[in-house]
């Protein structure tokens, strides 16, 4: 039996929508999705029913998001998800790694059951991946470490959190670098890694709390040497969200129909979200929509161009919205005009409003703003 482990984002006061109140992997994606539901959904299609999410702090979106799994086949008897979220009485404070240790629960809770290997994955890459011809290759090789990347260029705003591959030519890694300013095309980690048990817990001992970030430049760059820890390349589409610029750039990447069924249609592969029991977008008679995503529970009466929009949103008469993402129940209100703009939950554009941002820099609005 394989199990998979999610690290979750280690700094989340800046959210891969702006968002300083929820954890990375609870981040929209495509109008109806979350981040973690690739992840997830990767893991079950890939017959990895036993997950665990390691936890940091603003999980509770994340937490109702998932619930018991059921959506992805996770509510069972035996496996399912399991939470570790970090232990600490005041939630004004850090995490206090004397008391808190989510990471060697974890490690704990793997060591306690039968489990041969472990797929570690970061769940703010998106991608349609089976793990199984990965795993099969990894069994093979004899690694102590398999190391999933792609060949791609990267945008400037991936480049502070991008984990950039040396590999040699027979495939072994080895080297861990930080992303350069150049445009060439380089060997991008997809934060997933193939392991043994054993050597997880070997590997992250000593570890109280532990990001992707942390485990790929420091655990796993140290270890190189060591470890034998090969490559395995990921051919489909991906995307590594981890700020307002990536956030913005692959959501919009999504009204590329090409891209889109690359993503959601790979190989025949389901992506799983979870479902609410909405009405279907109700388009009053003066509505215009241009290559957009709308999801369901909307109301649309003005213009839509180029836009991402989430459930329960409503654009009133008159109202333009050009190249934006409009999250759950924002409220555009008449004549309002907004260009390049990213509004958490919840959000007020009033009355005649005017907003405008630019595709290498879009404003966010936080959530429960009124403007």
């Amino acid at each position: 039996m394989n199990a998979g482990l999610c690290l979750s984002d280690p700094h989340p006061d800046r959210a891969g929508d702006g968002s300083p109140i929820r954890t990375l992997s609870a981040a929209h994606y495509a109008g109806r999705y979350r981040l973690v539901d690739f992840m997830l959904s990767n893991m079950v299609n890939s017959k990895i029913f036993s997950i665990g999410m390691i936890l940091n702090s603003h999980y509770q979106s994340l937490i109702g998001h998932i619930g018991m799994g059921k959506e992805w086949g996770l509510a069972r008897k035996s496996g399912g998800v399991t939470f570790f979220p970090p232990y600490h009485a005041d939630e004004r404070k850090g995490v206090n790694n004397e008391l808190d240790g989510p990471l060697q629960r974890a490690a704990e809770f793997l060591a306690e059951s039968n489990v041969e290997y472990v797929v570690v994955a970061d769940s703010s890459v998106v991608c349609n991946m089976d793990y199984r011809p990965a795993i099969d290759s990894h069994r093979k090789s004899g690694a102590d470490v398999t190391a999933i990347y792609a060949k791609k260029h990267i945008i400037s705003g991936e480049r502070e959190s991008a984990v950039v591959f040396d590999i040699s030519e027979g495939g072994r890694i080895t080297g861990v670098e930080r992303a350069s300013n150049s445009s060439e095309t380089v060997n991008l980690s997809l934060g997933s890694y193939i392991m043994s048990k054993k050597t997880f817990i070997t590997l992250t001992a000593g570890e109280k709390i532990c990001g992707m970030l942390r485990f790929s430049r420091v655990l796993l760059a140290d270890a190189l040497e060591r470890l034998t820890v090969l490559s395995y390349e990921f051919r489909g589409y991906s995307a590594h969200i981890s700020s307002v610029e990536t956030f913005f750039h692959y959501n919009m990447e999504m009204l590329d129909i090409e891209k889109q069924n690359t993503l959601f249609n790979f190989e025949g592969r389901r992506i799983s979200t979870n479902r609410r029991d909405s009405l279907p977008t109700k388009y009053g008679k003066n509505a215009q929509i241009q290559n957009s995503l709308v999801a369901d529970g909307c109301q649309i009466e003005g213009t839509l161009i180029n836009s991402i929009v989430c459930r329960n949103v409503r654009i009133g008469a008159g109202a333009v919205v050009k190249n934006c993402i409009l999250q759950d129940s924002t409220i555009v209100e008449k004549n309002a005009s907004l260009d390049c703009i990213i509004t958490d939950r919840q959000v007020v554009i009033s009355e005649n409003r005017g907003l405008m941002g630019y595709r290498t820099y879009p404003v966010y609005i936080e959530r429960a703003r009124v403007i």
